[in-house]
Parts: C-alpha cells; sequence; structure tokens
C-alpha cells in the first residue's frame, strides 16, 4: 500500500476543531452514526468512525468526508497502478483527536504516530490505493493541541471494485492508525 504523512501548519492553514455546530460526538452517541450523512452512503465508513469512536479506542473523530475520485484525478503512479486500473476511484478523509490530553498536546508523539503509521501501511500488499496523513494543529474544547488528517484512496477498472479496494484499504488503515497511536502519557 502506497502511504505518505506531511505536515500542514502555518497561518491560514485548516485547523482541526471540535465542537463545532453540527459535531456529533460518537464517543458519548454511538447511535447517532445514522445523522452522519457520509456514513450513511458508506457502511464501511460507518464502520471505522464506530471504531475509531469506540471506548476502548485511543482517538476519536471530528469530521469527514467521501468522494467519488474520476480518472483525471488518479495518478497511476501515487497509487501503485496500472493505467487500466486507474480508470475510478474512492476517497474520503477523518480528521481524528488522540483523547489523552498529554499526547493531544505533544507534536512529537504526533510526528511519531504518522511516521509509523506510514512505515507499517507501506509495508501491506495492497495495490491500488494509499494513505496520507497529514499532521495539523487542532482545538479540542478551547485546548490547543495537534490532530491528524488521515486520507484513504483506491482506484480500479470500475467502481464495484474500487469499492472492494477502498473497503480493504480503509478497515487496515483504520486498524494501524489505532494500533500505532501515541501510548497514554506519550
Amino acid at each position: 500500500m502506497e502511504a505518505d504523512w506531511s505536515v500542514e501548519i502555518g497561518k491560514g492553514l485548516p485547523v482541526i476543531a471540535a465542537p463545532w455546530e453540527g459535531w456529533i460526538d460518537l464517543r458519548k452517541a454511538p447511535s447517532r452514526i445514522r445523522e452522519i450523512p457520509e456514513a450513511l452512503a458508506n457502511p464501511s465508513l460507518a464502520q471505522a468512525l464506530a471504531h475509531l469512536n469506540s471506548p476502548q479506542s485511543p482517538v476519536f473523530t471530528s469530521k469527514c468526508d467521501r468522494w467519488h475520485l474520476p480518472a483525471d484525478e488518479i495518478d497511476p503512479f501515487e497509487f501503485d497502478a496500472s493505467q487500466e486500473e486507474s480508470r475510478t476511484g474512492l476517497a474520503c478523509y477523518v480528521d481524528i483527536l488522540l483523547r489523552d490530553q498529554n499526547a493531544f498536546a505533544s507534536f512529537g508523539a504526533h510526528e511519531r504516530w504518522v511516521l509509523s503509521a506510514s512505515a507499517a501501511l507501506r509495508q501491506l500488499p495492497l495495490p491500488q490505493c494509499r494513505a496520507d496523513f497529514v499532521l495539523r494543529p487542532a482545538v479540542f474544547a478551547h485546548q490547543e493541541g495537534f490532530g491528524i488528517t488521515l486520507y484513504i484512496a483506491a482506484c480500479s477498472r470500475n467502481q464495484a471494485t474500487a469499492q472492494s479496494i477502498f473497503e480493504s484499504a480503509l478497515n487496515r488503515t483504520i486498524a494501524i492508525t489505532i494500533e500505532t497511536s501515541p501510548s497514554v502519557g506519550e
């Protein structure tokens, strides 16, 4: 699987924020996942959000989105795919925050996290997909810290196969993102 990471911190760049008007705290109200249109449209994204926000998870989510990728937005090299396998695709993003306040405030913990997660993902034999971790500033309940925007994308010859690859990539990426998250107090 292709995987990479970057840091986007600076004036005018996006900040992950929660709560925001319309935010649904899935940690406190898991059944409200039915109110998230992106989750309703894609059961695999709903399952990923449920996993990320579960009581045993070290993280929670702030926002997400899902969209179709047309062929002209797919670089075969970036997806480890042939031209033929790059006709259509799917992508999503999820903003992820750490529950532990000390880790939430640590740039170093986040940097080690995205390095570890992207290295682990590169070891997976999953062609035609990619994950990108973007480390950003974050604000949660007026506390400043950091978070990650996780982008996952997949492509194939047709939409049904792209959906199948996307689901595999999403499931594996979410599992590794949780597994590699910083330890409490790190």
